[in-house]
């Protein structure tokens, strides 16, 4: 097996594998126990306990430690595993020498490692303990201490009825670890699951990372252009209200898209950002956007925090993207609240638009999708998630009474770097 596979193998063993191999090995003590105080004070059948207590009060003590080692964030590999195995069927096999050997009808649960490390290891060490227990039972056909049971009739109808527990045993080991392990394999899958699904968003947003990067590099010159055009022409205008306004808006909005060149640059740069007030950084970061989109109406509310804050690569952008969608959707203005507490950031973004179907709900922010023309919450919503989740925050949907939709973004003061 390859490395990457015991990887993968150490997200279950330290609780799917060992955890639930030590609920079978002291179900097996407690069995034992019973079964040979019963056997020798119940049915007067002496019992060598000396040496069977010994070999239980071993299994007990290997117990403790497994349950240690269990506490412990230490990945388990296939060889400890195997090893584990391995010392519960030596044990066992030891504990049916001295009750009958393989005349007891108990000889048959040695099967249950096998079958154990069927589901759990590979191949060649599956071969390898089927081998030993074979061997076990070889030896226990001649090499055994005989229980002492006079009448043979008695003894008969004691291995009939021995078979029937065992049996009932057996089945309920099996079923116990096979139904756990398969838990844990479909818990596993789903958790490769989503970590496939992040990989393939994570692929799409890089992919468009590198887009946005060449068509900021290939914006700069007509930019420029746009931004001493609508200069000229506010001026040449300047005595006419109509077109002097929109030559100025025009300028604005070249200038708001040079900043925004600028940014991507100093951030290819990995130019630290400088610290600021939060509610300065709020304030300004608002009427940035609304430089953008003058056509919008928002109506914010702002803390009184002046905590010194750093804006992590993204935000401001992630949160211009939810702006951005609750204008598209909303016919009103768009409520923008911000509100801090010891622990994080939580800024609430609210319109009156049409909101979410359940589906899409459900799919916000991890898959590129549309809705109706002019109003996507596909990309933008996704690159904010996506910046949210590298920065320990989340982002939430909830439906407004009246009608319409809240946007929760939360950062935590400690965000990442």
């Amino acid at each position: 097996m390859s490395p990457a596979t015991d990887t993968l193998l150490s997200t279950l063993p330290a609780r799917a594998l060992l955890g639930r191999l030590l609920t079978v090995r002291v179900s097996l003590i407690a069995g034992w126990a019973a079964g040979s105080i019963w056997l020798h004070w119940g049915l007067r059948i002496p019992m060598p306990l000396l040496p069977m207590a010994a070999v239980l009060l071993l299994m007990g003590l290997f117990s403790l430690s497994t349950a240690w080692r269990l506490r412990q964030d230490i990945p388990a590999t296939q060889m400890e595993f195997l090893a584990h195995l391995l010392a519960d069927l030596t044990a066992f096999a030891v504990l049916v020498f001295f009750s009958g050997g393989a005349t007891n009808p108990f000889v048959s649960l040695m099967l249950v490692p096998v079958i154990i490390a069927a589901i759990s290891l590979r191949p060649p060490w599956v071969w390898l303990l089927a081998a030993v227990a074979g061997s076990y039972y070889a030896l226990l056909l001649f090499y055994y201490q005989p229980l002492a049971i006079a009448d043979p009739v008695a003894a008969y109808g004691m291995h009939l009825g021995g078979m029937w527990f065992n049996f009932l045993i057996s089945a309920g080991l099996i079923a116990f670890f096979v139904t756990r392990m398969h838990a844990a394999l479909r818990a596993r899958d789903r958790e490769l699951s989503t970590l496939r699904e992040k990989q393939l968003r994570d692929e799409r947003i890089v992919a468009l990372g590198t887009q946005a990067a060449l068509a900021a590099h290939e914006l700069a010159t007509p930019l420029a252009t746009i931004q001493t055009t609508a200069h000229d022409l506010a001026g040449e205008f300047a005595n006419d209200p109509d077109i002097g306004a929109d030559c100025r808006l025009l300028e604005k909005q070249a200038q708001a898209c040079k900043r925004i060149l600028s940014q991507l640059a100093a951030r290819a740069q990995d130019t630290p950002h400088a610290a600021q007030p939060l509610d300065a950084w709020l304030a300004t970061l608002i009427e940035r956007w609304q430089v953008l989109r003058p056509d919008a109406h928002i109506t914010p509310t702002l803390p009184s925090d002046r905590r010194a804050f750093i804006s992590p690569d993204g935000l401001e952008q992630a949160i211009q993207n939810v702006l951005n969608n609750a204008a598209d959707a909303s016919p009103d203005a768009v409520e923008f609240g911000a509100m801090t507490n010891d622990d994080a950031l939580l800024i609430d973004i609210a319109d009156r638009g049409p909101g979410f179907t359940p589906e899409q709900k459900a799919q916000a922010g991890h898959v590129l999708f549309t809705g109706k023309p002019g109003r996507g919450w596909g990309v933008g919503l996704a690159l904010t998630h996506a910046t949210l989740e590298r920065l320990g925050g989340t982002l939430t949907l909830t439906e407004r009474a009246g009608g319409g939709t809240r946007v929760r973004i939360t950062l935590p003061w400690n965000h990442p770097a």
